[in-house]
């Protein structure tokens, strides 16, 4: 049988009628209806190859035509080599050829490598969903004019806050017992003094609205299920210059240090054997007794989670509950280290795409290879700001990515990928 000619593109509205009526012949075993469709089907310049020219040498074949192969070879010439879409039909009609061994590795042979493959990326480890102590976003703004002005840096600005914040009022043990941050300060400024509690209020509320991940700390003495004095409030901030999550002490106006003079945080003060070194930055109530404070790091508690390897204890001192929303066996899940990145595939005006998905809540955008990701102003810009199309020249790729924040350019993560 002769092989028609190739027919000229059809219209849209015609072709879909046409794939319609092909595709219910096909399975109804209208083998001849399928067959008048040949020379339209060729102008089928998607599905010619992979679908129908397979599907007319089965047709041809049923209907017993010479050459019904022959559509089937023009296909695999072509680039075809899905042959397992047309089991068990295609072994029926042509497994007896003598060739047909080698027509099924003539089709294997077709298969194209991956024209993009990302073969390493990062992945943020696992921790339970992060809380910060903030004050309501309608106040926040009002807050913030209240504060220091940030620094450039992180810690600068973190330790600044810190000592401002342990200059406001002398230590007394009065409690406001509701509020936020805003009422806290308006009190003060009337005259009220208040006890740590309130000093891990104004901290960590003022470290959020500057933009510097923070949440509130309650510590605990060993058997502080009983007696009077048994907790102390201070707060924690992740640093972005430091990459890591500090103590931060707003009734002192101190962090604590390791030998090296590197701020600590919670957990790596509570593993110690002996009391950590207390700085101070603050004016007023110095830490004068360093091994009874740090006996309070017994047990703690951040916004948001507890951890008790042993054992919680839910009462204080005077038998009042204490609540927690997540409660853990392990420290390290309630620690996210917020200069991690994950990605996600998008794509981006139909080119492939990687997002970068920050930890860190304040990310204003992404970094590739240490410039910040670029968008033109415009509907999406911010999701933009952390996407970018992936190179497709042939051969191995590598980026450091990293997240960007008001203070600066997160650790990278690493992302490798091929092209063909």
């Amino acid at each position: 049988m002769a092989r028609p000619s190739q027919s000229a593109p059809l219209a849209a509205p015609k072709l879909a009628r046409v794939r319609t009526v092909a595709q219910d012949a096909m399975r109804g075993a209208r083998w001849w209806t399928l067959l008048d469709l040949e020379r339209t089907l060729r102008a089928d310049a998607e599905f010619w190859r992979d679908l129908w020219a397979p599907s007319l040498s089965i047709a041809a074949h049923k209907v017993g035509l010479k050459g019904a192969r022959s559509r089937l070879d023009e296909a695999i010439e072509a680039g075809f080599h899905q042959t397992d879409l047309f089991e068990p039909e295609l072994s029926a009609a042509f497994g007896a050829d003598p060739d047909w061994g080698l027509v099924l590795e003539r089709a294997r042979a077709n298969v194209p490598a991956a024209p993009l493959r990302i073969t390493a990326w990062p992945e943020a480890a696992a921790a339970v969903p992060l809380r910060l102590d903030r004050a309501e976003p309608h106040r926040e703004p009002q807050l913030l004019a209240r504060l220091p002005r940030p620094a450039a840096g992180a810690w600068e600005t973190a330790t600044s806050l810190l000592a401002w914040t342990s200059a406001l009022w002398r230590h007394a043990n009065a409690r406001i017992n509701a509020g936020d941050a805003l009422d806290v300060l308006e009190q003060v400024a009337l005259g009220a003094r208040y006890s740590c509690v309130e000093y891990s209020i104004v901290l960590a509320q003022g470290l959020n609205a500057v933009r510097i991940p923070a949440r509130r700390v309650w510590l605990r003495r060993g058997d502080y299920h009983d007696g009077v004095g048994q907790g102390h409030a201070v707060a924690e901030a992740w640093i972005d210059d430091l990459d890591r999550w500090v103590l931060l002490d707003g009734q002192h106006g101190a962090y604590w240090a390791g030998e090296d003079g590197s701020p600590l945080g919670l957990r790596e003060i509570q593993a110690r054997e002996r009391p950590a070194r207390p700085v101070h930055v603050g004016p007023r109530n110095a830490i004068q007794d360093p091994g009874l404070w740090w006996a309070y790091f017994a047990h703690a508690s951040v916004t948001g989670a507890a951890w008790a390897p042993e054992g919680f204890v839910p009462l204080f001192q005077d038998g009042q509950v204490l609540p927690t929303e997540r409660l853990l066996r392990s420290a390290a899940d309630a620690y996210p280290r917020l200069s991690d990145v994950a990605v996600a595939v998008v794509s981006a005006e139909g080119a492939p795409a990687v997002r970068i998905e920050a930890s860190h809540p304040y990310a204003v955008g992404g970094a590739w290879d240490g410039e910040p990701i670029a968008a033109p102003p415009g509907p999406h810009a911010a999701e933009r700001r952390f996407t970018r199309v992936l190179d497709r020249s042939p051969g191995g790729h590598r980026a450091e990515l990293a997240a960007v924040t008001p203070y600066g350019t997160l650790t990278t993560r690493t992302l490798e990928w091929t092209a063909a």
